[in-house]
C-alpha cells in the first residue's frame, strides 16, 4: 500500500527547481504569495511540510499531498523520509532557510505520528487559522502535474532563498550623501525589486528611525493582532504610532480599514504608504478627512518614497548632515531585520562603499 518516492529523481527535482529559483526566470506568483504565507506562519515547521509536499509532487503526481505516512492509502507516501533524506540534506547544502534546525522536521509537533495533515491537528487556537490556510495550500499543491509542481518548488525555495536567516549587514563607508542622490537611491532601491513588500517595510521603519526612538517592526516585536501596520512606534510602553507600507495598488477601502483597525486598538496616529509604481492617483486629503471624521485618528497617507524620506529628515531633532548620514545604516539594519534578501543588502551598501581598487 502506498508509494515509494524514487530519492534519486526527487534529487534531480530539487536541483532542476533550485536552477529556476536562482536565475531571473519568472516564477508562479501564486506559489510565491502561498510560499511566504506559509513562511511567515506561527509553526515554523509548516514550511518544511509545504516544502515536502511540492517536492514529492513534482517527484509522482500521484501522491497525496497530505499523506505524511505510505500506510493512508494507495497515494500515500513517507513525507517524513523524503523531508529527512532529500529536502533537509539538500536545503543545507546548498545554505536554504527551512524554518527548522533539525534533520527530521516532520517528527515534529503537530505532525509527530500522523498519518496525514488534517484540520483538526492538536494545535493552539491562535495556529488554527494558520492550519486551515496549510490545509487549503495543500489542497492546491495536489492539483499539480509533476510539471507544474517543478517551478511551484522553484517559487517555494526562491522565497527561502530571499526570506531565510541569512542576511548579514555590511559595514558602509562615512560619509555624506547629498540630498537629492540619496532621495534618488532610496526611491530606486526600493523600488527597483520589492521583495514581497520588505523594502518598502523596512524604508518605513528606517525613515522613522531618523525621528524616534523606540521603532519596532510590528511582525517582530508585536505579533498581537491588537497592533496593526507593519512598523509600530513606542512611546512609555504603548504604541503611539502605527504604520502600514503597500507596495500594490491600494484602494481607498484599504486605507479606511486600516484606519479603522488603529481605532479599535486604541492607536491614535497612522501612517500609510502606497508606493507602487502603479498605485492610482489617491484623494489623500479627502482620505485623511475621512478618517479623522469616521474614526478620531490622524492618518497620513504618502505615495512616493521620496516624500517621506524628506519629511523625516525635516522632522529629525538632527541637522540634516546628521540625518543625511545617519540614514543609510538605518536602511541597512532594517533590511536585515525585515529578513530581505543578502543580494539587495549587498546592492544597497554598493552604492555607499568604494569599489576595490584592482590591483595590477
Amino acid at each position: 500500500m502506498g508509494l515509494t518516492i524514487d530519492k534519486s529523481k526527487a534529487t534531480a527535482r530539487f536541483n532542476e527547481a533550485l536552477v529556476i529559483a536562482r536565475s531571473g526566470e519568472p516564477v508562479p506568483e501564486l506559489w510565491t504569495t502561498i510560499a511566504r504565507s506559509v513562511g511567515r506562519m506561527a509553526s515554523a515547521t509548516f514550511t518544511p511540510l509545504l516544502g515536502t509536499a511540492l517536492l514529492a509532487k513534482s517527484s509522482d503526481d500521484r501522491v497525496d499531498a497530505f499523506s505524511l505516512q505510505t500506510s493512508t492509502s494507495h497515494k500515500g507516501y513517507s513525507a517524513r523520509s523524503l523531508a529527512k533524506e532529500v529536502l533537509v540534506p539538500r536545503s543545507v547544502a546548498e545554505q536554504i532557510d527551512l524554518r527548522t534546525r533539525g534533520a527530521e522536521p516532520l517528527n515534529n509537533s503537530p505532525f509527530f505520528r500522523e498519518p496525514k495533515v488534517h484540520a483538526l491537528l492538536k494545535v493552539s487556537e491562535r495556529t488554527r487559522v494558520e492550519l486551515a490556510q496549510l490545509c487549503d495550500a495543500l489542497a492546491q499543491v495536489d492539483f499539480l502535474t509533476e510539471a507544474d509542481a517543478v517551478p511551484a518548488l522553484a517559487a517555494f525555495l526562491r522565497v527561502r532563498i530571499e526570506d531565510g536567516r541569512t542576511a548579514t549587514t555590511v559595514p558602509l563607508a562615512a560619509s555624506i550623501t547629498p540630498l537629492p542622490e540619496l532621495v534618488a537611491l532610496s526611491v530606486a532601491f526600493t523600488n527597483a525589486e520589492t521583495e514581497g513588500g520588505k523594502r518598502g517595510q523596512a524604508l518605513v521603519a528606517a525613515c522613522l528611525d531618523l525621528v524616534h526612538e523606540d521603532v519596532r517592526s510590528g511582525a517582530i516585536n508585536d505579533p498581537s493582532v491588537n497592533a496593526p501596520g507593519d512598523v509600530v512606534v513606542h512611546a512609555e510602553g504603548v504604541i503611539v504610532l502605527a504604520a502600514e507600507a503597500k507596495q500594490k495598488p491600494v484602494g481607498p477601502s484599504e486605507i479606511l480599514q486600516f484606519a479603522e483597525r488603529l481605532a479599535t486598538s486604541g492607536i491614535g496616529k497612522g501612517l500609510y504608504l502606497a508606493i507602487s509604481p502603479n498605485q492610482p492617483a489617491l484623494a489623500a486629503s479627502e482620505l485623511t478627512a475621512q478618517v479623522a471624521t469616521r474614526h478620531g485618528v490622524a492618518l497620513t497617507v504618502i505615495c512616493d518614497c521620496a516624500d517621506l524620506l524628506t519629511a523625516a529628515l525635516i522632522w529629525s531633532s538632527k541637522g540634516l548632515e546628521g540625518g543625511l548620514a545617519d540614514f543609510p545604516l538605518a536602511l541597512m539594519n532594517r533590511l536585515v531585520e525585515f529578513n530581505c534578501s543578502q543580494v539587495g543588502i549587498n546592492e544597497w551598501a554598493s552604492h555607499f562603499n568604494e569599489p576595490p581598487v584592482d590591483q595590477q
